[in-house]
């Protein structure tokens, strides 16, 4: 037997004794927003009667979802006191068999205000979270305070192109994302003494990882390639060592795919963005990081040890399809013989996908370098064409239309690059990449993978196609 196989049987036994959620009985409330409003305000009266808080809007956030575990979701509350003013607060909280807030906890927290940072709720077999209390990221309260970002802009007016001495007058800041104890970003917009204005984002990470960014994003902004046009990556301003903070300047894009839906898809193999697309990541590639410690992409047997770990956690999911899932794996581990001559290495992305885009006005930028890393440049291109696939999954978009999208990104790529886009590697790929976003759909409960799962096997069959076709 071999080690995925191995792997897989162990993932299997250890699945088939919890794959129920007897344990989560109020998980179906949990997920419901509108069940949430009226349950959030009792608590609340309860936990602060003196503020008479009234909860006017409750949003479902992030879910992630182990079947017959636990599952942790994202609210978003806003409410008002007896005073009328308003509050927009985040609470992580978490579901699991036995109900215990971790660790010791404190009474009060930076940033949290009157907020108790956590908070136990039996009847929901809940314990919440205030945004920002986070054992992972300790400085989260600071980043949000005034008068210590003042102390930190003055620090780096470099960054900022300003002059020394400029002296910051006001600081506003907007909660973006929020990955519990793992990322945060925040956006800060400056006023200084003279009514010079700056515009700056701030991601923090849970460990050093942001100095790698940091310094990886300054080689890339001072490259050829983000100067002559093919490449726009917004510039770092600092890098805040206590904090595990990047700052970084504001391109203030939409979002890709909603630009797209607006525009609609079955025009995109019709723009010259896939060209565009295909040019920023050929002339990523071919940035050479001297004098920066790049990490390891991902090796295919690690991509392969992903993908069997997606396939065993989908399987709760949709049991009716462990066989084929078992086949999946059977054949991606087959086809690893696609490896045994080397790939080049280059920089790459490591998480090169629609959501990391973003367009203003026709123009393209690139962000989120988490996973920058030395690698195989197929990794980059394969997770792009994943990404555009799986619309057919996640927006329902007809696959006529993202084939011929995915072909003219493709063909743009390989005219640009010296080192062949082999299909049946790209497809290895791909099947493995695929089988993530099914997991992830699924374990985040999104209506549309839920709903469209015999697409999503579909979509992963055709590329299994091409990945087999001899």
């Amino acid at each position: 037997m071999s080690e995925v196989e191995i792997k897989n049987a162990k993932r299997r036994r250890r699945k088939n004794k919890s794959a129920q959620d007897e344990h989560l009985p109020h998980l179906a409330r949990a997920l419901n927003a509108g069940e949430m409003k009226p349950a959030l305000q009792e608590f609340f009266r309860r936990e602060y009667p003196e503020r008479g808080l009234r909860v006017e809007a409750v949003d479902l956030g992030k879910v992630y979802h182990k079947p017959g575990k636990d599952c942790e979701i994202t609210y978003g509350v806003r409410c008002r006191d007896n005073e009328n003013k308003i509050y927009a607060v985040w609470f992580q909280a978490k579901m699991s068999a036995s109900l215990k807030a971790c660790g010791d906890t404190p009474q009060a927290w930076p940033g949290c205000g009157f907020w108790k940072p956590v908070h136990v709720w039996p009847e929901m077999g809940m314990v919440l979270h205030t945004f920002p209390y986070d054992r992972k990221l300790p400085y989260l309260g600071h980043l949000l305070e005034p008068a210590w970002i003042k102390q930190q802009v003055e620090a780096n007016l470099g960054g900022l192109d300003l002059n020394a001495g400029a002296r910051c007058e006001r600081v506003t800041v907007e909660k973006i994302k929020y990955m519990p104890g793992k990322r945060c970003v925040l956006r800060y917009e400056i006023l200084f003494a003279d009514q010079a204005r700056r515009i700056f984002y701030g991601k923090t990470y849970d460990d050093a990882q942001g100095r790698h960014v940091f310094q990886a994003l300054q080689k890339i902004c001072a490259s050829p390639a983000c100067h002559d046009g093919r490449l726009n990556v917004p510039a770092p301003v600092a890098y805040l060592e206590i904090a595990n903070t990047v700052w970084q300047q504001a391109w203030e894009g939409e979002d890709f795919n909603a630009v797209m839906g607006k525009s609609g898809w079955e025009n995109f193999h019709r723009t010259d963005f896939p060209g565009k697309i295909a040019t920023m990541l050929a002339a990523l590639h071919g940035i050479v990081m001297a004098g920066v410690a790049l990490r390891r992409g991902h090796a295919p047997q690690a991509v392969l040890l992903n993908a069997c770990d997606d396939a065993s956690d989908i399987a709760p999911f949709a049991p009716e399809r462990q066989e084929a899932l078992n086949e999946l794996t059977r054949t991606l581990e087959a086809s690893m013989t696609l490896f045994e001559s080397p790939a080049p290495e280059t920089t790459i992305h490591g998480s090169f996908k629609l959501a990391q885009l973003l367009c203003r006005d026709k123009q393209l930028a690139l962000i989120d370098f988490d996973s920058i890393a030395l690698g195989d440049p197929l990794y980059d291109v394969a997770e792009f064409v994943a990404s555009l696939a799986f619309l057919q999954v996640s927006d329902e978009i007809p696959a006529a239309w993202l084939s011929e999208s995915i072909e003219t990104y493709l063909a743009s790529y390989q005219r640009q690059v010296p080192w062949a886009c082999e299909r049946r590697r790209l497809a290895w790929y791909v099947v493995a990449f695929l089988l993530g976003k099914i997991h992830s759909s699924l374990k985040r409960r999104e209506p549309n993978g839920v709903k469209n799962i015999a697409a999503a096997f579909a979509l992963v069959e055709a590329w299994t196609n091409i990945l087999t076709r001899r």
